[in-house]
């Protein structure tokens, strides 16, 4: 085996500094290192699992905020003597370019745009020494270094790994409040993998899953009493050089981020890991009708090129006129899914209107004569009843928490934490509170205290309106209404922006109201 006491980094040094200004997302260059772990997998797959029969590919991501660094760690084949120089020398392309890693730029530009500092430790499968390097960028640019030293250590042949350690993190690193959004397009770019079982991904020790839509099962609309159909399409489509496989489908239900078209190469989502998904009008129309919420699909693409951070693919003009052929495909009279889209919309209004019909009865099996004018007269005098009001609203506020989640927003030029608490307290007529502040500050009201930024939203669920109805059974059946106090605590912090006063009056006869 070839000792390796030094690397090249071949480009001249004041270079490196530009990589800093090159156009990416956080998600995307995390996705440089997972793509280098998948495809040394892929390359060494047989060999990984005759060492080791239960073998699973397994890549973590951990960032540290106290510690200002970043931590990526596969048990993936290691970077094998072969490939080592070419790993750390920009642009000097792999042995075999045909693979997710195909520029021998990613682990390179990654490292310098996300920090200033960063360390490699692997040990390839099969070999007897683990090696580490370390990249200064300060050094680099400031002493000319063109060569990285090179630490070979002793270790057994079964070994296999690879870990890279990012320090003094660059203003283009993750926040706390960006992991959710990083792992959600993680999420989506290696769905494919992760939906396989052959690769786990997991950030900050969350472990990733694919997305999974349900799909339209209903007859077609022309033949509404006939058998269902499920309206999924699937794509084998050939245009000269390109060709297309995968599926275009029909949302069962209208889901955010869930329409449009994902586009993959070489398993990898290039176009749709993130919020954005490709939209061909010749397929999906105008934004807002129908058939654009609710068409969805994953084509996975042969014979085009893809852009240098893998964000995009070149050919757009050839990109869409194969959309244009690809339409056909999709309206032909046997399996009409263009037509079904666009015209399922009217079948949703019959079944709205057999809703309206049943809620309709049940309002008026519910009203009684005076009724509505009893329960305000009740309303009216306990809101009065100042003490009263006090009393309930601090005993939520009081509450011991049962759970809930917390979220970030941007408000303004400021930014929130808004915080989602469950209590339960039997004695306050209060279904949920706002404050401002910490907890112990509940002589605050929201807009007591706007000089703060954490939002706090407890919600009783020991309130009798929990109990009234059956359908408060189990976990999930609360989300919906957890979702309007949600909106409603929203509602009461943004309005006095826009010139209402006293907006917290509001929640308290809402409260005080749904007593009666």
């Amino acid at each position: 085996m070839k000792q390796i006491n030094t690397v090249s980094i071949a480009l001249k040094p004041n270079v490196y500094s530009t990589f800093r200004n090159l156009n990416n997302t956080v998600s995307n260059t995390l996705g440089e290192y997972v793509d280098n772990a998948v495809q040394s997998y892929l390359n060494n797959r047989e060999l990984l699992l005759s060492v080791e029969p239960d073998y699973r590919l397994k890549i973590t991501i951990a960032v540290n905020w106290e510690r200002k660094s970043i931590v990526i760690e596969d048990n993936a084949a290691g970077i094998d003597t072969d490939n080592y120089e070419r790993a750390f020398e920009p642009a000097h392309v792999p042995i075999d370019d045909t693979g997710l890693n195909e520029f021998g730029m990613g682990m390179k530009t990654a490292s310098v745009w996300l920090a200033n500092k960063w360390r490699v430790y692997t040990k390839a499968l099969g070999e007897s020494m683990q090696r580490y390097t370390e990249f200064d960028l300060h050094k680099v640019t400031t002493e000319g270094r063109e060569e990285l030293l090179v630490t070979e250590t002793p270790m057994p042949i079964e070994a296999h790994f690879t870990r890279i350690e990012l320090t003094e993190l660059s203003n283009h690193a993750p926040t706390s409040n960006q992991m959710d959004k990083v792992r959600r397009h993680l999420s989506s770019i290696y769905r494919k993998f992760l939906r396989s079982g052959e690769v786990e991904i997991k950030v900050n020790d969350v472990k990733l899953e694919a997305p999974c839509f349900d799909i339209l099962n209903v007859p077609y609309y022309k033949t509404p009493k006939g058998n269902s159909i499920l309206w999924k399409k699937d794509v084998n489509f050939e245009a000269g050089e390109y060709k297309a496989r995968g599926f275009i489908a029909i949302l069962d239900k209208i889901q955010n981020n869930a329409n449009g078209l994902v586009l993959m190469r070489r398993g990898r989502v290039i176009v749709g890991g993130g919020d954005e998904r490709y939209f061909p009008q010749v397929i999906f129309g105008s934004p807002g009708n129908f058939r654009y919420k609710r068409l969805f699909g994953e084509l996975e693409l042969e014979g085009f090129e893809v852009t240098f951070n893998k964000n995009g693919f070149r050919d757009e003009e050839d990109l869409y006129a194969f959309m244009e052929a690809l339409r056909d495909e999709l309206r032909n009279d046997g399996f009409n899914l263009l037509g079904q889209a666009d015209n399922y919309r009217q079948r949703d209004r019959e079944q709205h209107s057999d809703i309206a019909k049943n809620v309709t009865k049940a309002l008026n099996k519910e009203s009684k004569p005076k009724q509505l004018t009893r329960l305000v007269q009740e309303t009216e005098n306990k809101i009065n009843d100042q003490q009263h009001i006090m009393q309930s609203e601090q005993l939520i506020q009081q509450a011991e928490r049962l759970g809930g989640n917390s979220e970030s927003f941007t408000l303004g030029k400021e930014l929130y934490t808004l915080n989602i608490e469950l209590v339960s307290e039997n004695d306050s007529d209060s279904i949920y509170s706002v404050t401002m502040g910490d907890v112990d500050s509940n002589e605050k009201t929201l807009f007591d205290a706007m000089e703060s930024k954490l939002v706090t939203c407890k919600i009783n669920i020991a309130h009798p309106f929990f109990t009234r109805f059956d359908q408060f059974k189990k976990g999930n059946d609360y989300m919906p209404i957890i979702s309007v106090f949600k909106a409603l605590t929203l509602a009461e912090l943004m309005a006095p922006n826009y010139g209402v006063q006293s907006a917290s009056k509001l929640r308290l006869l809402f409260n005080q109201n749904l007593m009666q």
